[in-house]
Parts: structure tokens; C-alpha cells; sequence
């Protein structure tokens, strides 16, 4: 009888690895910022979408995708989004990154995202400005826009209006600020 149990057994475990898949893929991940600091700057649990290449090997085509982990996303084009609910407000975080074909004429272009004046940020890159609203028209909404190198990112962040608090002396959060640093310094 213990002859037939474990020769079941046996025959149960092998079934149960056979019907793993050969090769295992994670969802893709934000090669910029992990959930847990994003949660940090938004304050509390947020949801991740990564939007990367199709195909890793050539670059081309964007969408959602699985990857090995030895996949280095950070050598692509990656805008990850990070969001939060509470109550009846939605706290975000967006990263999106570009590489460009010529910095010095493509960079006005993610210059112009910029709806109201600029102020220029020291240490996050090249050419690092925030966005400061004209009309203070959107309280808890702040975005810096930066080159390092040949590649653009545009950081993006909106919380609730009750949520903000006070900002350093030049408008930016202090969380935010860092991670602008933390992405610049990841493309370095």
C-alpha cells in the first residue's frame, strides 16, 4: 500500500512541474522608482502600470509586456504611472522617459509641457526646470522637466489639494525634488 501511495505521489509532483511554464516572465517594472517610494511620496499604497518596448531585443513597439528579469528596462523608453485613492481623491505620480535623436533641438519640445513659467533646479540633470503654474490654478500639482544626457524625462506629480503640504523655499516639494534626483541619477 505505501508501494502505490508514494508512486502516486510521485507521478502527482512530476504532473504539477510539467505543467509550469518553461521560461517565467515578471511584469515589466519601473527601472526609475519602486512602488514603495512612490508610495512614500503619494502616502500610502499606490497601484504601478509600466509602459515599455513590445520587444526589448529591438525597441520597437510600446505597451504593456512581460520581461525577464534580466531584461534591463532602463535602456528603453519606460513612463510608469503610479497612482493612489483615497476617499475621493486620486493622488499620481508619472515618469516618462524619451531618448532623443538631437538633445539640443529636441528638448523644446518637452520644454513646451510646460503650461506656465519655469524655474531652473540645480543637481537633477541638464537643463532641469520646474513648472510653476501662473494662476496657482492647480494647488498639489507639481512637474519638473529634465535632459541628462541624450535622454528627456518628464516627472509629474498631483495630490490632493489637502494632502500638500508646505514647500521649500522655490515652490518644490522636498519628496518630489528627490525624485527628480533619483531618476536623473538612475539615467546617469
Amino acid at each position: 500500500m505505501k508501494v502505490v501511495l508514494w508512486t502516486w505521489m510521485a507521478v502527482l509532483v512530476l504532473a504539477f512541474f510539467g505543467a509550469l511554464p518553461a521560461e517565467c516572465h515578471a511584469q515589466a517594472k519601473c527601472p526609475w522608482l519602486n512602488a514603495a517610494t512612490a508610495a512614500g511620496v503619494l502616502g500610502g499604497e499606490v497601484q504601478m502600470a509600466v509602459t515599455a518596448p513590445v520587444d526589448p531585443g529591438t525597441g520597437k513597439g510600446i505597451g504593456a509586456a512581460s520581461y525577464s528579469d534580466e531584461v534591463r528596462m532602463d535602456r528603453f523608453d519606460v513612463s510608469c504611472d503610479f497612482s493612489r485613492k483615497a476617499e475621493s481623491s486620486v493622488f499620481t505620480l508619472n515618469i516618462s522617459v524619451k531618448t532623443m535623436a538631437d538633445s539640443a533641438k529636441d528638448f523644446a519640445s518637452f520644454l513646451a509641457l510646460c503650461t506656465g513659467s519655469t524655474v531652473p533646479l540645480r543637481g537633477i540633470g541638464s537643463e532641469a526646470v520646474q513648472c510653476v503654474s501662473k494662476d496657482n490654478s492647480h494647488p498639489g500639482y507639481e512637474q519638473v522637466i529634465a535632459r541628462v544626457r541624450d535622454r528627456a524625462f518628464v516627472l509629474t506629480v498631483s495630490r490632493a489639494v489637502k494632502a500638500t503640504v508646505a514647500a521649500s523655499e522655490n515652490g518644490l516639494r522636498d519628496d518630489t525634488r528627490n525624485t527628480a534626483e533619483q531618476v536623473a541619477g538612475s539615467l546617469f
